[in-house]
């Protein structure tokens, strides 16, 4: 009878191990999968966060070219005391690369977020006033520059209100 009692305790210590390496088991397959979940899940996450970052601190300038939602339509007129929409801007990108408007470009300025000298916007005006009327002037608020020329893949940005760069790209852009 004791060598009956002896089997069945080894038997039941045997089966108490095995739960116990079992549940062990169980545990780390949950762990596993806890991390592996969470890990993909912390990718995913840094790979959005990245492309935000990214986008967020692409810098804002006028286009040099054009997309497919651009407009067909041109600024109302040469000298402009409102901006010029993103999708007119890339019309005249259009058009300045040899299509009706030969030589078309983009004198624009952010007065709102640099500090502009008294008579600035005045300066620029006869500057642009001097050239055919698909030279087109107007303000850019949030634009990463001061003033900005832009022509069909040429850009040219300024921190001041250089004339003779300014007459120099237009003149070089003007019969692209």
């Amino acid at each position: 009878m004791a060598d009956r009692k002896s089997r069945y305790e080894r038997r039941q210590r045997a089966g108490e191990r095995r739960q116990r390496e079992s549940r062990r088991a169980r545990r780390r397959g949950l762990i596993r999968t806890l991390l592996i979940g969470t890990g993909g899940v912390g990718v995913v996450s840094l790979l959005i966060g990245g492309i935000v970052f990214l986008a967020s601190n692409q810098k804002e300038l006028p286009p040099t070219g054009f997309g497919p939602r651009h407009s067909e339509t041109f600024p109302p007129r040469q000298i402009n005391t409102v901006p010029i929409p993103r999708p007119e801007q890339e019309h005249v990108m259009e058009r300045g690369g040899g299509h009706h408007r030969k030589g078309s470009m983009l004198v624009q300025y952010n007065c709102a977020d640099y500090q502009c000298e008294p008579e600035f916007v005045e300066r620029l005006a006869e500057i642009v006033g001097s050239y055919p009327p698909q030279v087109y002037l107007a303000p850019y608020p949030g634009m990463d520059a001061k003033i900005a020329l832009a022509a069909p893949g040429k850009l040219l940005t300024l921190k001041t209100l250089d004339e003779d760069q300014i007459r120099e790209f237009i003149a070089r852009n003007l019969d692209r």
